[in-house]
């Protein structure tokens, strides 16, 4: 094919492809309307499902975002019927959806025209909201409106950004005071959102309530400004005096210790960057929650993180775990972390899929373990971190796959970040008379020697 035929195909698909969405738009519409009334009747409790975008999405075969839009998309095109004559009304948007209905407006277009006016829509009346319609339905046309050009010229569809665009500037003019006060315009903008996982990381997005975001921003200044030495150092840590209220120059700090260093004295770089500090400090703040149980119960067991991995994986070291709740694959290191810090259960099945077998393991350090642990190593043992005990997972020194038993005398206190990344790594730890000690890497100890691990938090040396 030549450039000008792969570039008529996709003008041609485009175009199918919108009438196509028009058409599954209409059709949401009566999903939406036949979802309504008594539960018995509704055509969403016929096919099993709960909401009209669940259905939508069963039949069409689309994700849940796609399948929201269309379900939004169908709410500002759907047409009442008159009660007197039985004969549709103009639906909200009647224009655009006529220029849906031939082609020539997506649901991408649709939405983008219409979300900005929708957002001001209590404070724009229904005459000014109509030509706004009218206006934005020439635009999608292709039909330029001003009198100084050539009257209904035509020119290429635009953009849904284009569209986006002249709607917000309509809105301007419309609703000249803007939104509501702050206080209740950041009320209804607050949200948060985790996205579907894609080359091995879930997208997060999302816009917290400045409550929110101070408490979250307090949690995690606890962990990447810990002040367990003093306060920062604005020239180490790269950040100006003016970072330092936001810990914008904060990280998990690896200071030399005479105690637990090598010889000359050589610290410890943590090589993380801002962000991936800030994400391995959200892990913390998660796991740290979920051990409190003070969440509601799903399914009458508290919420529980779940992470499946084969028999052979297991024992071969490698390969591939999922996550229970979502389905997405996690690498096995996941699922060893996991069953390290919490609990094993071993459910067991046929061929077919039966459940044949379910047995436990006490795997999990309990409280009063933990306790005693907290008291001994008072923080992360890798020399040098600065996380505190409380944020800290409980490693099993000798993996209990391996045979070893979930005691005091096997278990140490790792941040969620050495305790994921301690099989990447060059340390070691192990236990000696029950006090566990730490080889580093050649280049922190070129003498490799066994190093008993010696807290920031410790006010107390170890008893020996």
């Amino acid at each position: 094919m030549s450039d000008a035929d792969v570039a008529e195909l996709l003008v041609v698909s485009g175009r199918i492809q919108r009438q196509l969405e028009g058409l599954q738009v209409e059709a949401a519409v009566q999903v939406g309307d036949r979802s309504a009334g008594l539960k018995d009747e509704r055509m969403t409790t016929r096919y099993g499902c709960s909401k009209p975008a669940d259905l939508v999405r069963m039949l069409t075969g689309t994700d849940t975002r796609a399948a929201t839009r269309l379900v939004r998309a169908a709410r500002l095109v759907r047409r009442d019927v008159g009660i007197t004559d039985g004969a549709f009304l103009p639906a909200r948007y009647q224009a655009l959806r006529d220029v849906m209905i031939d082609g020539d407006l997506g649901v991408a277009g649709l939405l983008a025209a219409t979300d900005p006016i929708e957002q001001s829509a209590r404070r724009i009346s229904d005459e000014d909201r109509v030509e706004a319609d009218r206006q934005l339905a020439d635009f999608a046309r292709g039909v330029e409106s001003d009198s100084a050009s050539d009257s209904d010229a035509p020119r290429p569809a635009p953009l849904p950004e284009d569209l986006g665009t002249l709607a917000r500037v309509m809105v301007a003019y419309l609703d000249p005071d803007g939104a509501e006060p702050a206080e209740e315009a950041a009320m209804r903008g607050r949200f948060f959102s985790i996205g579907k996982v894609k080359d091995g990381a879930a997208p997060v997005r999302g816009s917290l309530l400045p409550e929110v975001a101070a408490q979250l921003s307090l949690l995690i200044d606890s962990l990447l400004n810990p002040k367990v030495n003093g306060a920062d150092d604005p020239e180490r840590d790269g950040a100006s005096a003016g970072d330092a209220s936001t810990g914008a120059g904060g990280g998990v700090r690896f200071e030399p210790s005479e105690e637990t260093g090598p010889a000359d004295g050589t610290g410890v770089t943590d090589t993380r960057t801002r962000g991936q500090r800030l994400h391995d400090a959200l892990a913390a703040i998660l796991n740290t929650a979920a051990r409190t149980d003070l969440f509601p119960h799903l399914g009458g067991a508290a919420p529980t993180l779940t992470v499946a991995a084969t028999a052979a994986d297991l024992a071969a070291g490698h390969g591939w775990a999922q996550i229970g709740h979502s389905g997405d694959l996690v690498p096995l290191a996941a699922a060893l972390q996991t069953g390290c810090a919490g609990g094993v259960q071993r459910i067991l099945f046929d061929d077919g899929g039966r459940i044949v077998s379910i047995g436990t393991s006490n795997r999990i350090f309990n409280a009063l373990q933990r306790r005693a642990i907290t008291l001994r190593d008072g923080g992360c043992v890798i020399p040098g971190c600065t996380i505190p005990a409380t944020w800290c997972e409980v490693h099993h020194v000798k993996e209990h796959a391996d045979g070893g038993p979930t005691h005091t005398d096997n278990g140490v206190l790792l941040c969620w970040f050495h305790h994921r990344t301690l099989h990447l790594t060059e340390w070691v730890i192990r236990m000696n008379h029950g006090v566990p000690e730490v080889r580093g890497p050649a280049w922190w100890d070129p003498h490799q020697s066994w190093h008993r691990t010696r807290s920031p938090h410790r006010r107390q040396p170890v008893p020996g």
